[in-house]
């Protein structure tokens, strides 16, 4: 989610509260209540005409709904106080004046500058720049080479990585996630979303069917989340049977949520 993307969340929410705050307000009790403390437990009154009407055990929602509106008469100014500043915010918020403070730079100075802002595309012509070595434990096979002459395990990889590339999204295959000294992890896919710049891995379970495939992935499971890398958070899975292959409609869902 980008800056302004959480900019317009959060108003969102509070433009919901002083929605809510609103309504309540619209029958909220009239009366006054007063408050006294007496053996350690305290006591609630309605106070009209500047005379006090004790509030009995089973009343005391009437007390609830006094404190209420008290409570939200002080806080709807301040919510709404937040709203016009977070309006004002995305409304004259730019990145493109951060980025081109670099890019107005001249050449020569550039040259000797690593820049705080950068375009998007820039950081992820860096980020698909990266090196690293690939997992290589299994036969090549002719049939299983994608768009970008990448050698992968199966025909479900081969559409993923073809479905990423066709949508522009950065990806590195077998990216490696190194657990501990002795034991590093390939998922399937690292990924980049370019609009956001949030990373992503994805492992494309194919053989599902297969119960000790299945322990071992949810043994994985377990070890990425010990890495922080969660399931719905930055961990995307596809999976797959004989009997359930892939659906192309499905990846592109998942591309279109996660990576778009």
């Amino acid at each position: 989610m980008t800056l302004l993307e959480t900019v317009e969340k959060t108003k969102n929410e509070l433009v919901q509260i002083a929605d809510k705050i609103s309504l309540f307000l619209k029958d909220a009790p009239k009366e006054n209540l007063w408050t006294s403390k007496k053996r350690n437990r305290y006591q609630y009154y309605l106070k009209t005409s500047g005379k006090r009407k004790y509030i009995c055990k089973k009343d005391i929602e009437i007390a609830a709904k006094i404190a209420r509106r008290d409570y939200y008469l002080k806080l709807l100014p301040l919510n709404n106080k937040q709203i016009r500043q977070l309006k004002d915010f995305a409304r004259t918020f730019s990145s493109t004046v951060l980025i081109d403070c670099y890019n107005k730079t001249s050449t020569a100075r550039r040259l000797l500058l690593k820049p705080i802002f950068i375009d998007d595309e820039t950081y992820a012509i860096r980020w698909q720049s990266k090196q690293y070595s690939a997992k290589k434990d299994f036969e090549p096979n002719e049939n299983y080479i994608t768009q970008k002459k990448e050698i992968v395990r199966s025909k479900s990889e081969v559409i993923i990585a073809n479905m990423l590339n066709a949508a522009g999204v950065p990806y590195h295959y077998e990216y490696p996630v190194i657990i501990n000294q002795d034991v590093t992890y390939h998922p399937d896919f690292f990924c980049l979303n370019k609009r956001t710049r949030q990373e992503f891995y994805w492992e494309h379970c194919g053989m599902m069917g297969d119960s000790d495939y299945s322990i071992r992935l949810v043994s994985r499971l377990a070890v990425y989340a010990k890495k922080d890398i969660i399931l719905g958070k930055n961990l995307i899975l596809t999976m797959e049977t004989s009997r359930t292959p892939l659906s192309t409609k499905y990846i592109e869902k998942i591309i279109n949520t996660f990576l778009k």
